[in-house]
């Protein structure tokens, strides 16, 4: 990553968080030795209930039919299981209801032993397996994995479960856990899913829908090679610890996934996720377009959309955002972990360009982009990048999107570095003769040029523009404002770049009547306010000729009024108005002075 990004880049993930409620039955309420089934109780019988758990005790069945009755016993659990008691099984079943929790529990765990014989287990109710538990089928919707803990085993059951019945032969049973897993995350990040499930060849149809998240449908999708040809692989649930630092995540083998926004709860223009890549190539589209496959640096996104890469250590972030609708995003590889899929939307009001519709993080310039291409338009005005001069030479550099928020305070903003960027403003649907820009200047030279003029090399605080043109600069704390006026026409296009050189909110406006007023040809004459620059207060006088109406009014660079001074009839004489700027931001301010047929312009400039 370039050293300037990793200065001024700050990206600050939300990671999900991931709730639980839980409820277990332990068998510590119960006294070690106490029996029940055949000879105690009846079939069906509730035995004890522990945290809201009823627990009953239930027929076993055989394979090839029939059953038996048997019973069950309270034993230490210490050399199984490590805790306390469990209970043992022989020949019986024990039923578990969560239907009093006051949740549905969607993940249920449970300890067992098994010393010999067959097992049985149900579901929601189903019908009961017999056999061994690794090879129980599992109702629609539930997953069931089976982990070894050492001395014991371990089940959990994904999805919906309201019931479950268990039992075996010579069957031990500890600590059966009803949980609800919360993910408020408005992300894909495979937490609901069960860990190390596989999805794919074998398991799933091309195109399948396997599972849903935050109204995002995810399917499986065919994976292209990059000298033709493909393949359908798996995909499955892994352990995103030692990657992303956050629970689960998914690695792909030669199969892609496919996130489809259309029922998301908005509007989605922006899309990032985190990425492993550990070997071969890789597949990326957007909105079901041709798939690109290779190294995702080298993917061309369409033109209204950015692709930023950000190096966080022991993975990769990448935004993708534009000002267009994004209504799906397909990525997968062959030795590829992916993880916090998440989908936004950037709402834009302004009529400037801020940079915030490009991906944090993206770089145009040598390597990327070719000197007069057109990186990206946002709000009409095309933007492109150009070569940078310098005194007696030149060079085509970089620029990148970084975040403004420590200088600007808003949003993104644009660190240059040798290159230029020029803003054309002949697609706006007026005509304007001002642009307003904010800068920070951190060393070396910039460029500045309007309407296709030669270009200005030095400091912009020293800046010489071509005739007709002026630029008045504004201290504003941590960066500087600019705003550069053309007295004697169109204002067209901007070109300004540096070495060490950041910009943001680019603004082009029309300012009416900006040439000095001929106080011979007005019934009433603006005069030059005083101080100007000025840090608080300031007072603006006019020269009333014949008896008017006047009307005072104080704008901000980009047209909004901001104060009426005066609205009033007035004598002929010498009158003054003041104004006290104490509740607005430093900046250039114009004010105006209208009657029944004058209007008159001037800046001024507030530096507090």
């Amino acid at each position: 990553m370039n050293a300037h990004l990793k200065i001024f880049l700050s990206i600050f993930l939300m990671m999900p968080l991931i709730t639980f409620s839980q409820n277990c039955v332990d068998f510590e309420s119960q006294a070690v030795g106490t029996q029940y089934g055949n000879g105690i109780n009846s079939i069906g019988d509730e035995i004890f209930t522990e945290n809201d758990i009823p627990v009953t005790v239930e027929y076993f069945e055989w394979i090839g039919g029939g059953g038996t009755f048997g019973n069950c016993y309270i034993m230490d659990g210490t050399a199984s299981f490590g805790t306390g008691h469990a209970m043992g099984t022989n020949n019986i079943n024990l039923g578990f209801d969560f239907g009093n929790l006051g949740y549905d529990p969607n993940r249920v765990t449970f300890d067992f032993v098994d010393q010999g014989g067959e097992e049985n287990i149900s579901v929601n109710g189903e019908p009961i397996f017999v056999g061994e538990l690794n090879m129980a089928p599992m109702p629609p919707g539930i997953t069931m994995i089976i982990s070894n803990m050492g001395s014991f085993m371990r089940a959990t059951l994904y999805g919906p479960v309201l019931s479950l019945v268990v039992g075996g032969q010579e069957f031990s049973l500890d600590n059966i856990c009803a949980f609800i897993v919360e993910d408020p995350s408005e992300c894909v990040d495979f937490e609901l899913l069960p860990m190390g499930e596989e999805y794919g060849n074998g398991h799933n149809l091309q195109g399948e829908v396997i599972f849903t998240e935050n109204s995002i449908d995810v399917s499986v999708e065919y994976f292209l090679w990059t000298g033709g040809g493909g393949t359908f692989g798996t995909c499955n649930v892994i352990d995103g610890t030692p990657y992303f630092n956050t629970g689960q995540a998914m690695w792909t083998n030669n199969i892609n996934l496919k996130f489809d926004f259309t029922n998301y709860i908005y509007t989605v223009n922006k899309v990032s996720f985190d990425y492993v890549d550990s070997g071969g190539n890789e597949n990326f589209s957007l909105n079901g377009l041709p798939v690109f496959a290779g190294e995702i640096e080298d993917w061309m996104l369409p033109p209204q959309f950015t692709l930023g890469i950000t190096d966080m250590g022991t993975y990769y972030h990448c935004e993708i955002s534009g000002n267009a609708v994004i209504t799906s995003f397909l990525v997968g590889g062959q030795e590829y972990a992916i993880d916090n899929i998440c989908a936004g939307f950037i709402n834009d009001p302004s009529e400037c360009v801020d940079f915030e519709y490009l991906a944090l993080g993206a770089e145009f310039g040598d390597g990327v982009n070719p000197i007069g291409a057109e990186i990206f338009n946002e709000d009409d005005i095309p933007v492109f990048v150009e070569y940078f001069e310098w005194i007696g030479g030149g060079t085509f550099g970089n620029c990148w999107v970084i975040d403004g928020n420590p200088t600007y305070g808003t949003g993104h903003a644009m660190w240059t570095s040798n290159i230029n960027l020029r803003f054309d403003f002949t697609g706006l649907s007026y005509n304007p003769n001002a642009v307003v820009f904010d800068f920070a200047d951190y060393g070396g030279n910039e460029n500045i040029g309007v309407n296709g003029h030669p270009l200005f090399i030095g400091e912009l605080s020293a800046a010489v523009l071509p005739a007709g043109f002026s630029i008045n600069i504004v201290h504003m704390l941590e960066y500087d404002q600019a705003i550069v006026i053309c007295e004697t026409g169109d204002l067209w296009e901007l070109v300004i770049g540096g070495q060490e050189f950041t910009i943001d909110n680019i603004c082009p406006t029309f300012l009416e009547n900006i040439e000095e007023p001929g106080n011979n040809a007005y019934a009433a004459s603006l005069g030059l306010n005083y101080p100007n620059p000025f840090t608080g207060h300031t007072a603006i006088p006019f020269d009333v000729k014949e008896s008017t109406h006047v009307v005072v009014t104080v704008y901000d660079h980009l047209g909004k009024q901001i104060a009426v001074l005066a609205d009033a009839e007035y004598k002929i004489g010498v009158y003054t108005v003041n104004w006290d700027a104490g509740n607005v931001s430093n900046g250039i301010y114009f004010y105006q002075l209208r009657t029944g047929k004058d209007l008159q312009t001037r800046k001024m400039m507030l530096n507090k």
